[in-house]
């Protein structure tokens, strides 16, 4: 904790740094940050004042500016976050502030470090992102990490290099592959294997943190948790459902992407509740507003969005509507307080997007209508999605929805040409509106 605590003071100056401010400057934005209230304001700066917090306090700040050590523990993208906060130890998602070092223009030379520093450029972005920070000693040193082998391969690499470099313990959840229950409902027997198998795994977890920070697991704190995340999942789908069937006239849908809601590190918080409830409210207020729903192609947004200053999207919504986006997809069903772990175990198993591409692809089909069509913002450096965009194709081809899939990056856009991606959106667009 000393050393921690000595070098999370480095660490936030240097991340100043990048803002061209000291540490007085630094302490008066925060205190402002959060002077006021967070009621009445839009679900969107709730959802970016809750983020601040927890980032502050992942280098021992306070809203108040005083100094509190906090536990925290560096996480990949898709490993949940409820034991954690059950625990009182913080979450750090290295590929998350990547995205805002991108958003601030402060991506290029993290960038630029890692790769004269022998890291790939065919190396996910965010990852390089995040590694060149490690390397510039920007981030807050972790008392540990908690990574997972689903989905994101360079993450759980990227945590093992982190758990190296900082010599902190990191806890790897094993997840098997492709046991999404929404089209293989019949296979169950393994579905439940793979629930014991997780279950398991999280009661070693809680051991690993206790071992490592000594905090205490107490179950009761983990039923709230459980609860709130519920309180939390039930606001989100119904925002999602109204939105895509009422249609949300005011309100872009370019904006609800930033949301992200399967990939964030804030499920099992109290606030978040209250971030999906005052979201599905502007929903409805804008439903009941009197503004027509523009009559334009209907659209689902894949994968995430740039994140660098650009005019993709805003081109995009001159001609369609975006009415949903993958990573807002609520894939899990409600989780039971009076058995977490199972309950946690069976949320990180049914996750389509880590199935074959025919799965992922047949629960999307469920969830459109006619006359719908699909951009899939794929980054070459997702072997993931981007490896598998020419299946999806074909498949969405043959069910009749049009496809666009539109190779850049998230982060890095040295590479970007927005010539080049105007032209294929135009001609796609095109094609939508012969079809509608």
């Amino acid at each position: 904790m000393a050393e921690n605590t000595e070098q999370r003071k480095v660490q936030f100056k240097n991340f100043l740094a990048l803002l061209g401010i000291g540490e007085e400057a630094g302490d008066d934005y925060i205190k402002s940050r959060f002077s006021g209230p967070a009621d009445g304001l839009k679900a969107s700066q709730k959802r970016g004042r809750l983020l601040a917090e927890q980032f502050i306090r992942c280098y021992n700040k306070t809203k108040d500016c005083s100094e509190k050590y906090q536990f925290v523990a560096w996480r990949s993208l898709f490993m949940p976050t409820e034991i954690m906060y059950a625990m009182d130890v913080m979450p750090f998602t290295t590929e998350m502030v990547a995205a805002q070092l991108a958003i601030m223009g402060c991506q290029i030379d993290r960038i630029e470090t890692a790769e004269e520093n022998h890291f790939s450029q065919d190396l996910c972005s965010f990852i390089r992102t995040a590694v060149g920070s490690v390397i510039e000693d920007i981030f807050p040193m972790p008392d540990i990490l908690i990574t997972s082998t689903h989905l994101c391969d360079p993450s759980a690499k990227f945590g093992g290099y982190a758990s190296m470099k900082y010599k902190r313990p990191e806890f790897v959840l094993d997840v098997p592959y492709g046991l999404y229950g929404g089209v293989y409902e019949e296979d169950v027997k393994r579905i439940e294997e793979g629930v014991d198998y997780l279950s398991q795994q999280y009661k070693d977890l809680v051991r690993f943190i206790t071992e490592n920070t000594g905090v205490e697991f107490h179950e009761e704190k983990l039923k709230q948790v459980i609860e709130w995340s519920n309180q939390a999942r039930k606001w989100l789908k119904m925002g999602n459902e109204f939105a895509y069937y009422t249609g949300t006239p005011t309100i872009k849908g370019s904006k609800d992407i930033d949301y992200a809601s399967n990939l964030m590190q804030t499920w099992g918080t109290e606030e978040i509740v209250d971030v999906y409830r005052a979201r599905y409210e502007e929903f409805v207020r804008s439903a009941e507003s009197g503004v027509p729903v523009p009559d334009k192609p209907r659209i689902h947004w894949y994968h995430l969005k740039p994140y660098y200053k650009n005019n993709l999207l805003s081109y995009i919504e001159e001609h369609v509507r975006i009415v949903s986006s993958m990573v807002n997809y609520m894939y899990w069903d409600e989780m039971d307080p009076e058995d977490p772990f199972r309950s946690l175990a069976r949320k990180t198993l049914m996750i389509p997007a880590y199935c074959p591409v025919s799965v992922r692809a047949e629960v999307a089909k469920k969830w459109m209508i006619e006359g719908d069509g699909i951009i899939a913002f794929y980054p070459k450096s997702c072997r993931h999605f981007h490896s598998s965009a020419r299946i999806e194709a074909e498949i969405f081809k043959k069910a009749n929805f049009p496809y666009l899939a539109i190779d850049g990056d998230c982060i890095d856009n040295r590479g970007d040409d927005f010539a080049i991606m105007q032209t294929r959106v135009d001609r796609f667009i095109k094609s939508m509106r012969k079809i509608k």
